[in-house]
């Protein structure tokens, strides 16, 4: 279901080169061109990608100490600053952990019977840092594919 608050709105973003995009809200309609209803300026404070791994080797997904192992050399490489971290092995396998950075966060969820890796990072301040720590990801977990979304946040 649409919200009423949403239905017939197109968001448009425009990015420049110092970090800052212009968001314009647009009121679309069937029989006439498009209202401009708001335009507002706003800063990339972060990136948050979220990301699906599909045909992850089992071996790489089931037990925590391989999960932590990989988290830890992603976070290695993409040099990002950890606070502290939670994992959980659930029986038989798969593991469920989360990193807390001083930027935000990487959680991660694994379904080894499926070769499923759900992957959430979220990085404050640079950008490359998330992008950086997602190629690692697929690096180190070689999925057999994957999709994601990335949203810059502002």
């Amino acid at each position: 279901m649409v919200s009423k608050y949403t239905k017939n709105l197109k968001i448009k973003c425009i990015y420049n080169q110092s970090g800052f995009y212009t968001r314009e809200i647009l009121k679309m309609s069937n029989n006439s061109p498009p209202e401009k209803k708001e335009v507002f300026a706003m800063k990339v404070l972060g990136r948050h990608i979220i990301a699906e791994l599909y045909g992850v080797p089992a071996e790489f997904i089931a037990r925590e100490e391989r999960v932590k192992e990989i988290m830890d050399k992603v976070i290695e490489e993409a040099k990002i600053e950890v606070v502290g971290s939670l994992y959980k092995q659930f029986n038989p396998h798969g593991v469920t952990g989360i990193i807390l950075i001083s930027e935000s966060h990487i959680s991660i969820h694994t379904w080894p019977e499926y070769g499923l890796v759900n992957l959430d990072i979220f990085t404050c301040g640079d950008p490359d840092q998330a992008d950086k720590a997602f190629k690692a990801f697929l690096k180190y977990f070689n999925p057999k594919y994957y999709r994601h979304y990335v949203l810059d946040r502002g």
